[in-house]
């Protein structure tokens, strides 16, 4: 720091920065390094003054940054820098060997197409290995291959200097186990199938093990609930650690919903139209009646009354998939009639609690109305159901006589309408 100034008062400061060393900086290229009888190596070393190198033995130029050595025993040279009075020192240290040390590891076994690690012991400084093309990067020590090959021999060469060493690695290939779990399949819903697989292991497994008969069996019988995938995992005892796997897919289809109508009833020489759904085929049994037993809407026509028919349609869908529907055909051998009680009790006992019509040859009911003695409905309703109760918005009605009207349409498209009364008896 310098300070100036003059006899009116003024002052000034100068800074300036001055760098003071102890020692000469020496900077080495390396400190340690291998080499082989009789190789020369040049040691490398930078820095501003006067080199001297110590020992004197085996070496050349021992006055610069750059001398070259050729010691025939491990040896440490002393490195000394002389600037303006000021010393530093280091040292490089030069291992000498007569060959290059090469251990490898066993011949193994891997599964085929699997990736190894080769592992080597040395003190080499470079090294290729060979077959390169089956090699991730054959110029480092302890580089990945590969092979397809039933036997690949991997070779390295090891170098320090002049001095190499050669070894090999024989490498056994062996294929994963062979596993096929068979083609996906279909099965309909709430039904059972069989698994096909097939394997050259020695032991195998399914897995999910769920809704398998035995997991352990190549050919298992499945019944899922839901579409699932199945994956037969096979082991063996020929070298390859790993499992092999393969997948099969079962697709369970949908539960059918499948309906052959409400039950009716029909009278005599009147035709009544039959409708079954849910599928793309249809059987119906007993044919008896019937135009067809093999189409969805058959024709049923009956010449004599009956308590009864029960017809059961069985359907199937595009998948082959079948189910069954039931429809009862009670025949009367009157004309076309509603039937209305002339009284009900609802008491809530489950007999006799709801007041609704039952037609015999009527394709639909239009409405059905009750009125109490003011001509207030009391209830309206289409088809059968749900039927009166004996209330009104909630109110309980007691015992008393009420008036019904009931309009509907007969299987030929014939307008039927009747009124009368009934009797509610509390």
């Amino acid at each position: 720091m310098f300070v100036s100034g003059d006899t009116r008062g003024c002052r000034d400061t100068l800074y300036k920065t001055v760098s003071i060393i102890d020692k000469p900086p020496i900077l080495l290229a390396f400190r340690d390094t291998l080499i082989c009888i009789p190789d020369r190596l040049q040691l490398q070393a930078t820095g501003t003054g006067v080199f001297s190198w110590t020992p004197a033995i085996n070496i050349i130029n021992a006055g610069t940054g750059t001398p070259t050595v050729n010691p025939i025993t491990t040896t440490t040279y002393y490195v000394t820098l002389f600037e303006q009075g000021c010393i530093n020192t280091d040292s490089v240290k030069v291992n000498v060997v007569d060959h290059v040390t090469l251990q490898v590891m066993p011949d193994t076994t891997v599964c085929r197409g699997d990736t190894l690690q080769l592992r080597i012991n040395s003190d080499g400084l470079h090294y290729s290995w060979t077959p390169a093309g089956n090699t991730i990067n054959p110029l480092v020590k302890l580089p990945f291959v590969f092979t397809s090959n039933p036997v690949e021999t991997f070779q390295v060469h090891a170098v320090i200097g002049s001095c190499s060493a050669d070894k090999s690695i024989r490498v056994l290939t062996v294929p994963y186990p062979m596993v096929n779990a068979g083609a996906d399949t279909t099965l309909c819903y709430n039904t059972s199938g069989r698994l096909r697989g097939q394997t050259d292991g020695s032991s195998w497994v399914w897995s999910p093990s769920l809704y398998l008969s035995n997991a352990s069996q190549l050919n298992p019988v499945t019944t899922p609930p839901r579409t699932t995938d199945y994956v037969l995992t096979a082991f063996d005892t020929r070298g390859c650690p790993k499992p092999g796997r393969d997948t099969v897919r079962v697709f369970v289809q949908p539960k059918m919903s499948v309906s052959a109508g409400h039950d009716t009833a029909v009278v005599t020489g009147q035709p009544l139209q039959l409708l079954a759904t849910g599928g793309t085929s249809y059987n119906w049994s007993p044919a008896f009646y019937l135009s067809s037993g093999v189409i969805p809407n058959p024709l049923a026509l009956f010449d004599e009354a009956s308590n009864g028919i029960r017809y059961k349609v069985r359907v199937l869908n595009t998948a082959g998939c079948a189910d069954s529907a039931y429809v009862t055909v009670k025949v009367f051998g009157t004309k076309p009639e509603v039937f209305i009680p002339t009284a009900f009790t609802p008491n809530n006992d489950g007999l006799n609690d709801f007041l609704f019509p039952l037609g015999a040859g009527i394709r639909s009911i239009e409405y059905f109305n009750i009125y109490n003695r003011w001509g207030q409905v009391v209830y309206s309703g289409k088809g059968n159901l749900p039927g009166w109760d004996g209330s009104i918005q909630g109110s309980r009605q007691g015992t008393g006589t009420f008036v019904w009207e009931v309009k509907a349409t007969t299987f030929t498209g014939a307008n039927y309408t009747r009124k009368g009364l009934v009797t509610l008896i509390r």
